[in-house]
């Protein structure tokens, strides 16, 4: 077995100086790179899915990424999972996480089950080691986080229109469920707006809130978060809107904890919220709109993230003009107010590939990589640290449909 994992890490050397074409021996910290994927279908739309059977996914994949030169070796699979759309790393680095959702690949209206599955890492290949697999308490379950402590694991079960949360033992595995809270009501668009889809689910930055995005209500739900024992109230919470028919998919908030950012799937804009973390309230600052005037087609914007440096935010956008015809799929880039926290468009480079789902920037802020789940590849481009703009840097790694992109620290 130590032999084993001494050839693998060698290979993932040379695999680093094979992909980068440089030296992996430059000075910068080593990361694990995990990417989630479909291995059931291709994607979801209007609750169906689309290509089954086409996914040539396994479950999780692995590269090692040196942050000083942007190298990264070839994926390799570390577990395999049926359709692991979301991941999550322990805080400790310890531990990823990492949900089936639809395990039958029959879409969110007959799913009827979503599991939760526990790994450790080896810290000399990334490769993952299964601790046990239990179910979200819901269906069609996208999206996985944990709170700042690492004691729990929280999970948005778009299908079942439900947010549940499972406790972490000290060994990694996962324990019972401590909160589980289902969502009532229904928006404006009759196609996908008939009842609740929460679509993430995230902590405060001083631990004390949950914030949970719905698609399916237009609204940002918050949550009082109890951390000594996992539990969510009340069940009516307070909440912040978007438009009718915007579709709240993904929720970030900024360093400091001043400001929230919400990015609505179907119209593309972005919210900017002022948070009271005393009171636990969203107020309204700002709406930015994402999708380029003039544009005929659908829109369904995806990830949201903000720069380490905190200046600038990223989201993406996967557009439809017909049945067959795609594109653009953008990154778009924001730079940040430092004061007022509002948001002003500094460009929309194309994706590198088709339905951007996701997207990752690395822990240093030096490199965003694409996932891009129709084309089957992650693009890596380098970030400008004065303007936030990106370069492609004429690199990528193929893996099939990748919808989720996660980081963790190799140890020393």
């Amino acid at each position: 077995m130590k032999l084993n994992r001494t050839l693998l890490g060698l290979g993932l050397t040379l695999g680093l100086a094979l992909i980068g074409g440089g030296s992996a021996l430059a000075e910068g910290p080593d990361y694990f790179m995990y990417f989630g994927t479909y291995t059931g279908f291709k994607y979801v739309h209007h609750s169906r899915t689309y290509g089954v059977g086409e996914s040539h996914s396994k479950g999780i994949y692995v590269s090692r990424y040196h942050s000083a030169t942007g190298e990264v070796s070839e994926p390799e699979l570390a577990a395999e999972i049926v359709n692991p759309s979301f991941l999550a790393i322990h805080p400790n680095h310890r531990f990823l996480y990492a949900v089936t959702e639809d395990p039958l690949s029959l879409g969110p209206p007959l799913d009827h089950a979503s599991y939760v599955s526990a790994y450790s890492i080896d810290p000399a290949t990334g490769k993952l080691h299964l601790l046990n697999t239990l179910p979200t308490g819901g269906t069609s379950t996208c999206f996985i986080s944990l709170d700042k402590t690492g004691k729990y694991v929280m999970m948005a079960n778009f299908g079942s229109s439900s947010v549940t949360v499972i406790r972490v033992k000290e060994d990694g595995s996962l324990g019972e469920m401590t909160a589980f809270i289902q969502d009532t009501g229904h928006s404006v668009n009759t196609s996908i707006q008939n009842e609740p889809h929460p679509h993430s689910i995230l902590v405060s930055p001083d631990n004390r809130y949950v914030i949970v995005s719905d698609l399916g209500i237009d609204k940002v739900l918050i949550f009082r978060f109890d951390q000594s024992t996992g539990e969510l109230s009340p069940p009516g919470p307070a909440f912040a809107t978007v438009a009718p028919g915007g579709g709240p998919r993904h929720f970030t908030f900024d360093a400091d904890g001043r400001f929230g950012y919400q990015l609505s799937e179907m119209s593309g804009a972005v919210n900017v919220y002022s948070w009271n973390a005393g009171a636990g309230t969203l107020a309204n600052v700002q709406e930015v709109q994402t999708v380029p005037a003039g544009f005929d087609g659908t829109n369904h914007s995806a990830e949201i993230q903000i720069h380490p440096n905190g200046k600038f935010l990223y989201e993406s956008n996967r557009r439809t003009r017909g049945e067959e015809l795609r594109g653009p799929d953008t990154i778009g880039v924001f730079a940040i107010d430092q004061e007022k926290g509002t948001l002003k468009e500094v460009e929309q480079p194309l994706s590198g590939g088709i339905m951007p789902r996701n997207f990752s920037i690395d822990p240093t802020g030096k490199y965003l990589f694409a996932a891009n789940q129709m084309s089957n590849n992650v693009v890596l481009f380098s970030i400008d640290p004065d303007s936030g703009r990106l370069k492609p840097t004429g690199k990528e790694l193929k893996v099939d449909t990748p919808v989720c992109i996660q980081f963790a620290p190799v140890s020393p």
